[in-house]
């Protein structure tokens, strides 16, 4: 081979290489909405935090509104997933839930804590 000369790539490199990235693009297409239903719901959990402190009267109301956001978004979140706490007059909620995702073949459970 001389220095001038390029070296082909065979075809079977090139249909497997292209195969691999569109396994990837599948796998994150089933992926992606799961994760941005969590970032809808972890943006209305911190606008529910910074609401001034309803007392803990009330952190049933907050969980009823929490479950309710979570199923218009199609999460799995359950009641005893919520937790609550209250310092300094300010609201904390803490929320650990696992989502199924049943990809072609391969279920994963995407475990989302609410925590950041």
């Amino acid at each position: 081979m001389t220095p001038t000369s390029e070296a082909k790539l065979p075809l079977w490199r090139l249909i497997a290489g292209i195969g691999v990235l569109a396994a990837f693009a599948t796998v994150i297409g089933f992926l992606t909405p799961v994760y941005v239903d969590d970032l809808r719901l972890h943006s209305y959990v911190v606008s529910l935090e910074k609401a001034p402190d309803p007392g803990p009267a009330s952190d049933e109301t907050v969980r009823a509104e929490v479950l309710t956001r979570a199923r218009e978004l199609d999460l799995p979140v359950k009641p005893n997933d919520i937790q609550f706490a209250h310092a300094n007059g300010k609201l904390k909620i803490e929320m650990k839930y696992v989502v199924d995702v049943n990809l072609v073949l391969y279920p994963v459970d995407l475990h989302f804590p609410t925590i950041r």
